[in-house]
Formats: structure tokens, sequence, C-alpha cells
């Protein structure tokens, strides 16, 4: 029984390890996405983006064939979502 008890608590605190980790890199991959977006179009308003609005507008921008192009899509993007 002991054993079980040790185990349980050793799995509770793996998920937790994990769950918590899960949560901080979304936070993280907003952050990047934001500074990405910023090298890309430098006039774009990126600071009021979410962090789905930044990851979705970085992969959008990732897409396009030529810096012009990138830039327009992202400045587009961007001011859809303000």
């Amino acid at each position: 029984m002991k054993r079980f008890a040790v185990l349980t608590a050793a799995a509770i605190t793996a998920v937790s390890a994990i769950s918590g980790a899960a949560s901080a890199q979304g936070y993280a991959t907003g952050d990047v996405a934001r500074a990405e977006l910023s090298r890309v179009a430098p006039t774009a308003d990126v600071s009021a983006l979410t962090n789905a609005e930044a990851v979705a507008v970085w992969h959008a921008v990732q897409d396009e064939t030529s810096a012009f192009n990138a830039k327009q899509r992202a400045e587009a993007m961007i001011r859809s979502y303000q």
C-alpha cells in the first residue's frame, strides 16, 4: 500500500509539472511571435495582439514568398484584429 501511495504521488507531481510547462509555453510562444512580427512589420502595433492572434499572424506570414508580401500580409492581419 505504501508503494502505491508513493507511485500515485509521483504520477500527480509529473502531471502537474508537465501541465505547468505547457501553460508557460503558450506565453513564450506569443512573445516570440510578436518579436518576429515586429521585425517583419516594424510599423504595425503588435503589442495589442493576444498570444493566439500573434501566433496566427506569424504562421500566415511565414507562408509568404517575399519580404514585401510578408510585411503587407502581417500589417493587414494585425489591423483586422484591432
